[in-house]
């Protein structure tokens, strides 16, 4: 039977509560999940969402899609089962507890009481699961909330060890390793998730360096130009990566006792690169070519003190498509321990650290 004419005086947010209430009354959702029980079964279980902040306006918008899905194979005769979860783990709810509390890292939590903190944070997870439940009535997603997934829940916790188990006997699971943000005070990688939370803008210092270019013997001096923001990891140094289609320049400087030396950067930034306090773009250009012209050329690493795996290449030039000429000097220092562009070029090129 189809639902009457809407009153056209309604505004949509008036209209919207009316058919929501309609449901409700009809118990549509369970009616719905009845009806189609026996049907093929297509589960779904809810990405959980930690429910010690208020869900925002991007949880509507994917909520929807994950709604529209369901309804969609519930149409087709399927079995739908509609699992609400809820994350109650992570650093999200550790820090959210030591704010309230006023302490901060591992040795203060643990002088407040593990068992203590850990009661708290269980408390934190839930304290907007009513705003949660309240979203996701107001925009008709369908959830069984009576039967939530909780993943600190002992359940929970043994069902992944298990599957882990069992992935890891059929050699499922691949090892690997990668590199990946920290957090220093609590001792433990940082997930994607933690780590889009927001950043600070800071300001810090930089540092340019020259590494020497190996050539011919009587070849004039010729000196990689490269831009850092993390020095402490020039140590680690085992690559330098160029664009292979961005315009490099090499340039002629004299230092203050005449003694003149080629320089290399990419040629929108020698402009911005200051070598003995003039910049670069003042020399003589002697030439240009483009990044592919520099792959595979070899340098003189800066501190070469530490040894590295006798495997792999080392202080080679390889190709980087992250690699831009809008800061910088368009020659990036590689050091694949410290960051995920440099392991991933690291992976490509056989360069470790």
């Amino acid at each position: 039977m189809p639902y009457p004419p809407s009153d056209p005086t309604q505004s949509i947010d008036e209209l919207e509560k009316h058919l929501l209430a309609t449901w409700k009354h009809e118990r549509l959702f369970t009616r719905v999940s009845e009806a189609t029980r026996y049907g093929p079964p297509f589960i779904f279980y809810e990405g959980p969402p930690t429910a010690n902040g208020r869900p925002g306006i991007h949880h509507v918008f994917s909520r929807t899609l994950k709604d529209l899905i369901c309804r969609f194979h519930a149409m087709l005769g399927q079995g739908v089962t509609r699992i609400a979860g809820w994350d109650t783990h992570g650093l999200p709810v550790e820090i959210e507890v030591e704010k309230a509390l006023k302490i901060n890292g591992k040795r203060e939590i643990e002088a407040y009481g593990i068992e203590r903190f850990n009661k708290l944070c269980r408390e934190s997870v839930f304290k907007y699961k009513a705003d949660w439940e309240s979203l996701s009535d107001r925009i008709g997603y369908w959830l069984d909330y009576e039967h939530p997934y909780v993943t600190y829940s002992n359940n929970y916790i043994e069902t992944v060890c298990g599957c882990s188990s069992g992935c890891t006997r059929k050699r499922c699971c691949i090892g690997d390793t990668r590199s990946c943000r920290t957090a220093h005070a609590a001792g433990t990688a940082l997930s994607s998730h933690e780590v889009a939370q927001g950043y600070d803008t800071v300001q810090t210092n930089s540092v340019y360096v020259a590494f020497s270019l190996l050539g011919r013997k009587g070849d004039p001096a010729r000196e990689l130009v490269i831009w850092t923001t993390t020095p402490w990891t020039l140590v680690s140094n085992v690559a330098v990566a160029v664009h292979p289609d961005l315009e490099y320049g090499e340039y002629a400087l004299a230092d203050a006792a005449g003694t003149v030396t080629n320089y290399i950067v990419a040629v929108a930034r020698a402009a911005d690169v200051h070598v003995h306090g003039r910049p670069l773009v003042q020399g003589e250009r002697l030439k240009t070519f483009p990044g592919r012209e520099l792959i595979g050329k070899k340098y003189a690493r800066p501190l070469d003190v530490v040894p590295l795996p006798p495997e792999g290449q080392r202080a080679v030039i390889v190709a980087g498509s992250f690699v831009t000429a809008d800061e910088g000097t368009g020659l990036v220092h590689m050091a694949p321990a410290f960051g995920a562009d440099d392991y991933a070029a690291g992976q490509q090129n056989g360069s470790r650290s």
